[in-house]
């Protein structure tokens, strides 16, 4: 068993490193650019997938650690009277939407109103 190799083995085991001509050179230049194109767009959508993933972990776990106190309010809003809703500006189908992103109650009863003078 020869373990020799040719030069004709050896330079078809070996990459070329001359370019043969200024096309070819070209060619590879622009291989080389698709590339790192391809890597930098690969790169930025991992990126943005984890932020996303970060983003509702982080949501997830506010949800958890609110969640005790949203159930206190809830349930402390249902023992009011409608009488005492209507005091803080608010009515029973309201109750449900209090933890909705951008629910305002209605001003309450006595919001910018003056006291009646008293008849003496």
């Amino acid at each position: 068993m020869d373990t020799a190799i040719t030069k004709a083995e050896a330079a078809l085991l070996l990459p070329a490193t001359v370019m043969t001509s200024s096309r070819m050179a070209e060619a590879e230049r622009i291989r080389l650019a698709a590339i790192a194109a391809r890597d930098a767009a690969i790169a930025e959508g991992v990126r943005r997938a984890a932020r996303a993933v970060a983003r509702v972990a982080e949501g997830l776990i506010r949800a958890v650690l609110t969640f005790p106190a949203r159930v206190e309010t809830y349930n402390a809003l249902r023992q009011l009277s409608d009488r005492e809703l209507q005091d803080i500006g608010m009515t029973r189908f309201d109750i449900g939407r209090v933890f909705e992103p951008g629910f305002s109650p209605r001003p309450a009863n006595d919001a910018g109103q003056r006291p009646a003078p008293r008849a003496a």
